[in-house]
């Protein structure tokens, strides 16, 4: 998805409605959804292969563009003009976000979904591992998910997802599950308050969905990872939070990176957790950068 900031200053309520008039500084336009996963992995220095879809229209072609200029090839994502590239508009004033409107739709229309599905396997067998970055607009239907996930894992590859809704069985045989504290709690309908509720329900979420490692984000009590051989807690670092826009999408690149170099799964968690942590001080959807990368 396309996500474009307008930056500006309140000067003065509309005699209009009692509503503040901004006073336009800037505007911006910045990969949103998996594009901002993208945007993570790129200044990690990964190599990345995109299998997605967009509308023919002004925003897709805008997506394309900037994954071009990343030197990012696009000959697998699938556009059509049957459904609209979902985009999003902010305005942010003095550093507060005002009001967000969203264009788009979450319905993938079926020739598509069988274009995704005809390349999953392919895909496969050039990578190492593979993040399914779930937003709910669409392309992570059943049976790609399904198909994407039996194949890696015949081919030994990790995946790694960050889910939406409650519909998980999709997710069913991943290798690293990513939730906050909201969709932890929704899935189990019940709020978590304390280390052993969220140990209780990663044992439980693996366990029921067949899932090797969750990972809970815990806002600004860092996250904890929880799996059938070790359980641990890690604070987070981050000192002042502008924007969570794109935390998670922080977490899920850095993590699978350091995964797939042979990092610990401790001294990964602590990676995505010091990364997430710098990004929330950002002001928009934002990646970590590597200035800032090489500071952690």
């Amino acid at each position: 998805m396309l996500d474009h900031y307008i930056f500006g200053k309140v000067v003065r309520i509309s005699p209009e409605a009692p509503v503040p008039v901004v006073d336009v500084h800037h505007e911006t336009d910045m990969l949103g959804g998996c594009g901002n996963v993208i945007q993570n992995l790129f200044n990690l220095g990964t190599s990345v292969s995109v299998l997605s879809a967009v509308c023919d229209d002004y925003n897709g072609g805008k997506i394309l563009d900037k994954l071009t200029k990343m030197e990012i090839a696009t000959n697998s994502i699938f556009y059509s003009s049957d459904f609209l590239t979902n985009y999003k508009m902010r305005i942010v004033a003095n550093n507060q976000h005002v009001v967000r409107a969203d264009w788009g739709n979450s319905i993938l229309p079926q020739d598509i979904e069988k274009s995704i599905s005809d390349l999953v396997e392919e895909l496969i067998n050039e990578v190492n591992g593979i993040i399914i970055s779930d937003y709910g607009k669409g392309v992570c239907t059943d049976n790609i998910l399904k198909e994407t996930i039996s194949k890696a894992n015949n081919s030994n590859k990790p995946v790694f997802v960050d889910p939406k809704g409650t519909n998980w069985t999709k997710y069913s045989g991943a290798t690293f599950i990513t939730p906050n504290i909201k969709e932890a709690s929704v899935m189990l309908n019940q709020p978590l308050r304390k280390n052993s509720d969220y140990e209780a329900a990663g044992l439980y979420l693996i366990d029921k969905y067949n899932i090797k490692n969750c990972l809970i984000t815990r806002g600004s009590e860092g996250m904890s990872l929880i799996n059938n051989s070790e359980t641990f807690h890690i604070p987070t670092i981050s000192k002042e939070v502008f924007d969570i826009s794109g935390a998670g999408d922080t977490v899920i690149a850095c993590l699978a990176v350091a995964i797939l170099n042979g990092v610990s799964v401790k001294e990964a968690v602590e990676f995505a957790n010091n990364a997430a942590g710098i990004v929330v001080g950002h002001v928009g959807t934002a990646a970590i950068s590597r200035e800032e990368l090489n500071k952690l």
